[in-house]
């Protein structure tokens, strides 16, 4: 598709999207600062899309969310409202933007839907990140009440694999656990992981959610988001242990109590016919998983061979200086 831009394509799920359609044009912040008017100007000039794809986000882990909300809001907020004038005013034909589960407020009795998406508050640690989304999804609707523009939302629940972020610190769930399974097992000490494992987290896998993006580029959807959750969620423990049996771990993994957990339950559902389960089948968990891990893995060993290689460069300069 040679008429789609891409923004934030550096991002997990930017990456599975290039695997799927790699004639679309990619676009990182090093190609243009979307928090910049004109710089996202000249980009839609030179491009000229039909379709956008808009991924570009500023996002951190949690602690980032509830430490620097404000920054996050008012970066995010910059960047949405500069790529949606600009493709409505180059008349960009259909445009998708991807929200958050963040911006959905949580029920304990139930999961949210996408009627909930602007009532009630979203988990204040998000609150920042979430509301951003939130008026990502507001300008959407009115672009397309007031101008016709076939843009729409669209807000999966936590992604994961290949070139995900396997940061134990700022990563998200399953990345963060699949380095520390990795660091746990190679160190032959405790695979440990916070909070009781009681919590629930849903998770979709990010080419699951590109096929999905690709193929809704065609269609004319309504106003409003449709959530892609593949499954009502598994809890932190089931998870832990998932991720231990795919990672041929030596033993089960330790759940340290003394540590947060966060929300409880963090549960969305789709209401909508063109969510996933209409004709569209998401990847079981642990295919996914294993998928996710084969590809870490596989970088981890090419990180250690390429290690090697500068040590033994660095050893062969000092012995040439040394003679």
């Amino acid at each position: 598709m040679k008429d789609l831009l891409v923004t934030g394509s550096n991002g997990l799920l930017g990456h599975a999207v290039r695997a799927l359609c790699p004639t679309a044009t990619f676009v990182t912040r090093e190609d243009a600062d979307l928090t910049n008017l004109e710089q996202t100007r000249r980009l839609f000039e030179h491009v000229r899309p039909k379709a956008v794809l808009h991924l570009a986000a500023a996002v951190g882990g949690v602690k980032q969310n509830a430490e620097r909300g404000a920054d996050l809001f008012a970066v995010n907020v910059q960047i949405n409202t500069n790529v949606l004038a600009t493709a409505q005013a180059a008349g960009v034909q259909r445009l998708i933007a991807v929200l958050s589960s963040c911006a959905f407020p949580l029920h304990p009795d139930r999961p949210s839907t996408e009627d909930d998406l602007h009532a009630g508050m979203p988990f204040h640690g998000n609150l920042g990140y979430g509301f951003a989304k939130r008026m990502l999804d507001v300008h959407v609707r009115l672009l397309r009440e007031e101008y016709g523009c076939k843009f729409s939302t669209v807000a999966p629940v936590t992604m994961y694999g290949p070139h995900d972020a396997f940061d134990p610190e700022s990563g998200h769930v399953v990345g963060a656990l699949i380095r520390k399974c990795h660091e746990a097992k190679a160190a032959g000490t405790p695979f440990v992981v916070w909070g009781t494992g009681q919590a629930i987290r849903q998770f979709v896998y990010a080419p699951d959610v590109a096929q999905w993006l690709l193929r809704h580029l065609e269609s004319d959807q309504g106003p409003g988001t449709v959530i892609v959750a593949p499954d009502d969620g598994v809890t932190i423990f089931d998870l832990a242990h998932l991720i231990a049996r795919v990672m041929e771990y030596p033993g089960e993994p330790r759940f340290d109590h003394r540590k947060p957990e966060g929300t409880l339950v963090k549960r969305i559902r789709s209401r909508r016919s063109e969510a996933p389960g209409g004709g569209f089948t998401c990847t079981p968990l642990e295919q996914g998983l294993r998928e996710t891990v084969s590809w870490f893995l596989e970088c981890e060993a090419h990180r250690a061979v390429d290690r090697i290689g500068q040590a033994g460069s660095r050893k062969r300069d000092t012995c040439s200086s040394s003679a």
